[in-house]
């Protein structure tokens, strides 16, 4: 009865460590679909051109588009950021959620600003131009996020891991146990203290599981012994019966 209860307990343990993997982005699309048909609903009606009651459904569009366009945003970024969070810690899935944030925001903004008939191209224009200054500027600082990312999402290896690097780029070889996955660095903890790896680095080197060194081996379970139940002889069988 303790085993079947204990096997009871293991399904159920697995089975809620897989709900709480599992994506769920049914509300994201439903607050997605509504932010995407609420411009077709203001042009529709006429735009700002419209008059009498067409006119207030027009700013309701509008209203529309620009709340549930900011609930899908924030309900993506908390999604993607708890999938990361049970993969790769706490810190790299902060930093995700700031990212998408950001960005779905800006989104959401910009299209606002175009249905309320602001002229947008020389915002977009000079956005633009910015990025492109602070890409190039940042050029070895993204290349590390967007490797961190695919390290992420790829998972060639997870936290708590003991795993062998080897990278002419990283100067060598490493042995250690992986501490941590950021947005920038992959954390080691090896024999010669903790090391900060770059993931641009990380992801072009060739990567192997090991045997940790230092685990301590897990006692082995005493096998049962079973008792031997001696032989009746023939002879006092039968006469007992």
């Amino acid at each position: 009865m303790n085993a079947h209860n204990h096997l009871d307990a293991r399904a159920a343990l697995a089975e809620a460590k897989a709900v709480v993997r599992r994506p769920d982005f049914r509300r994201v699309v439903v607050f997605g679909v509504i932010a995407l048909a609420a411009p077709g609903v203001y042009y529709t009606l006429g735009g700002l051109n419209a008059h009498g009651g067409q006119r207030v459904g027009v700013f309701v569009s509008i209203g529309a588009c620009l709340v549930f366009g900011l609930l899908a945003v924030r309900s993506t970024a908390n999604e993607v950021a708890r999938l990361v969070g049970n993969r790769g810690g706490a810190a790299p899935a902060n930093a995700l959620r700031w990212i998408i944030t950001l960005f779905g925001y800006l989104i959401v903004v910009v299209e606002v600003i175009t249905l309320f008939g602001l002229p947008v191209d020389r915002l977009l224009l000079s956005g633009a131009i910015t990025g492109v200054i602070v890409g190039i500027a940042a050029q070895q600082s993204l290349g590390n996020a967007f490797a961190g990312l695919v390290l992420l999402f790829s998972r060639p290896f997870m936290v708590g891991d003991y795993i062998t690097l080897r990278s002419g780029a990283l100067g060598g070889q490493y042995d250690g146990e992986v501490t941590a996955i950021t947005l920038m660095y992959t954390r080691l903890a090896t024999s010669d203290g903790p090391i900060s790896l770059p993931n641009s680095g990380v992801l072009a080197a060739g990567v192997g599981p090991r045997t940790n060194p230092n685990a301590t081996p897990t006692p082995a379970k005493p096998v049962p012994r079973l008792r031997r139940v001696p032989e009746v002889p023939q002879g006092r069988s039968r006469r007992a019966r």
